[in-house]
């Protein structure tokens, strides 16, 4: 993507939200206390007053979950090199999701660069969706992510420009693993990069440098930290550190000041009172609460030569389904499985494909016999291997964690055995598809004999059975 004087800073609005609870709900627990003892004035008259004893939901009214378009600006320096914001834009755009009764929060991260109808523009323009803050602020860019995504979000936040720095710095900094090294300079932009990969503490300064990186100085060699999937992942990653750390940092004696640098960093039409509700609902939030995701495509050049960013619209509205709307279901038509027979019972992997293609599962394809001789050459004196005793589900980073657990149910294993292993981007920063690769054992198969031996099922190569006699 095409490189800009105005460097995009880079900001999170979950981390503001959630610092909020954290520190919000420690005041919300000790600001009568606190007031009584006349240490804090601002914040501690605002807290002061609450009733402990009402409900938090009541605070959103009829709303099971709040659903929040989240911006964060870009820098914009004049040549006396002073900030100001007019004409900015979008570089951080997400959809922030939280259910009030299960006390869950998703985030689901739109690339800047996306291409979009930009909602309300003369002759319907169609452009990058980071566009529609600079004409027309917070309420357009809801408007033209509600139609992009098919959903209909009805509150915002803009976060201010240095709010990742401060809030890192009032914790005391986070705690991440930088994976690769990454270096990039631009005194323009205000903005110097220098990390090297292990596990490092950070403080904000490096913190929002390890979150903006999209790619290194010019003329150096590409990394595979390029891009702004890599960058998006980065983010996710610096969210969960930031929520950890406030956890263990925060007390009642910081907490004023966390409150403060939240408050002082955002702008929204939520009120200042909702925000504590918030505080006081997801006071135990957990990482395993927290579902994030960023939007997949592909990068293409416009007829005006500005590089822009596809995103499928069946793809976007899996997404949104799953994550903003809560259904469960529609994370299945986002998932590659591959199915492999790890017996010698024929017609295995095919009969497990049309199972899950019945459930949802679109992408489904057949990966024929596990790693073992095939028939024909076990005839040629080269025993076959060991059946699996079980099915093995290996999930490569598929978007949803708990697909594993989801495709074993569906095909009525009962113990499989699962593991994870994210697949690593290359030298050029290509990351092969993740799928979840299924390898059937004995448990499943023993399912399968008796379905056919009661009848439940037709035997291999019959009519009715798409799977030919000897098929995979």
């Amino acid at each position: 993507m095409s490189k800009s004087k105005k460097i995009a800073s880079w900001s999170a609005f979950s981390v503001v939200l959630l610092l909020a609870i954290c520190a919000g709900v420690l005041l919300r627990t000790y600001g009568k206390m606190i007031h009584a003892g006349g240490g804090i004035q601002g914040i501690g008259k605002t807290i002061a007053g609450i009733n402990e004893t009402l409900n938090p939901v009541n605070g959103f009214p009829g709303q099971d979950k709040l659903t929040i378009v989240c911006m964060g600006i870009d820098d914009n320096w004049t040549n006396s090199d002073v900030v100001y914001t007019a004409n900015a834009r979008t570089d951080t755009l997400f959809v922030l999701t939280l259910d009030l009764q299960n006390k869950k929060a998703t985030m689901l991260s739109i690339p800047r660069d996306t291409y979009a109808h930009i909602v309300g523009t003369k002759n319907d323009w169609h452009f990058k969706i980071n566009a529609a803050y600079t004409t027309g602020g917070p309420e357009r860019t809801v408007a033209t992510v509600n139609e992009f995504l098919g959903t209909n979000a009805s509150h915002y936040m803009v976060l201010n420009i240095d709010a990742t720095k401060k809030m890192v710095d009032a914790i005391g900094g986070v705690d991440v693993n930088v994976e690769h090294e990454m270096h990039y300079h631009d005194k323009w932009g205000h903005l110097s990069i220098d990390l090297l990969p292990g596990p490092q503490h950070l403080m904000g300064d490096e913190a929002v440098g390890y979150a903006r990186f999209r790619h290194p100085d010019f003329g150096k060699k590409p990394t595979p930290e390029d891009g702004d999937e890599r960058r998006m992942y980065r983010q996710h990653l610096l969210l969960r550190a930031i929520v950890d750390r406030a956890k263990t940092f925060a007390n009642v004696t910081q907490a004023p000041h966390l409150v403060d640098v939240a408050m002082g960093s955002i702008r929204t039409d939520l009120t200042r009172q909702q925000l504590f509700d918030l505080a006081a609902i997801f006071k135990g939030v957990q990482q395993s609460d927290i579902q994030t995701a960023s939007l997949p495509g592909e990068d293409f050049r416009g007829a005006d030569g500005a590089w822009l960013y596809r995103i499928k619209p069946d793809v976007a509205h899996a997404y949104a389904d799953w994550l903003v709307k809560g259904d469960e279901t529609a994370a299945r038509r986002l998932v590659t499985v591959v199915v492999k027979n790890g017996t010698q019972t024929p017609g295995l992997a095919q009969h497990a494909v049309a199972q899950l293609k019945t459930l949802g599962y679109t992408d489904v394809q057949n990966g024929g016999n596990a790693d073992r001789p095939r028939v024909q050459m076990a005839a040629l004196k080269f025993p076959a291997k060991a059946e699996a005793a079980r099915t093995v589900l290996l999930d490569t980073g598929v978007p949803n964690p708990d697909a594993p657990h989801d495709i074993a149910t569906g095909l009525g294993v009962a113990s499989p055995v699962t593991a994870r292993e994210t697949v690593k981007p290359n030298k050029v920063g290509w990351t092969p598809p993740p799928a979840v690769t299924v390898t059937l054992g004995q448990d499943y198969a023993a399912a399968y004999k008796t379905a056919v031996a009661s009848g439940a099922l037709p035997p291999p190569g019959v009519m009715g059975n798409s799977v030919p006699a000897g098929a995979n």
